[in-house]
């Protein structure tokens, strides 16, 4: 049996943390079209089962980077970026701190995700509603309900997390 030394270690643990990275970064890369994407409001359970999935194992892979990586405490700005503009029905009350957003994720008990029309981008010309996914709302046992930009959250990953982590760690591979 080969013995565990400092460098096996090492290479072990960064190892874990390239996984997360890979794991956190292809949903991330997922949501993002699935936060373009216009799609027809009869299909909005579908749409929903197709990015709970994604949403649930980007948030518990981004949040083993912050930790691995110690980003626990970086500030990386606001999150509350929108694809489009909610010009009637605003949900309110949005994320605007990634962690806090991860933590949300991790921690909640209800959540919706929510759709706005996209009627500057009609596709399903058949169809009642053309909608896109731009929100969740979550509400956790500790903190009230908040709204959670979903390409807001997955930009800051892809767009300001990982770079911070190659500053960090230029050892790391992916």
């Amino acid at each position: 049996m080969k013995e565990l030394t400092p460098q096996t270690l090492m290479s072990s643990a960064n190892r874990l943390i390239e996984i997360h990275i890979t794991q956190a970064r292809l949903r991330a890369l997922r949501l993002v079209a699935f936060t373009g994407a216009v799609f027809p409001g009869e299909w909005s359970v579908q749409w929903n089962e197709a990015i709970v999935p994604d949403l649930l194992e980007f948030g518990f892979h981004a949040r083993k980077v912050n930790e691995f990586c110690g980003l626990m405490d970086e500030e990386f700005g606001p999150i509350d970026v929108r694809i489009v503009k909610i010009s009637e029905g605003d949900p309110g009350i949005w994320e605007t701190n990634y962690r806090n957003a991860l933590n949300a994720l991790m921690h909640m008990q209800t959540f919706s995700i929510g759709h706005v029309h996209a009627d500057h981008r009609r596709i399903f010309l058949a169809s009642e509603s053309n909608l896109i996914a731009t929100y969740i709302k979550v509400s956790t046992d500790r903190f009230p309900e908040v709204t959670i930009s979903l390409f807001g959250l997955v930009d800051c990953f892809l767009n300001r997390v990982l770079q911070k982590v190659r500053e960090k760690h230029p050892q790391l591979r992916f």
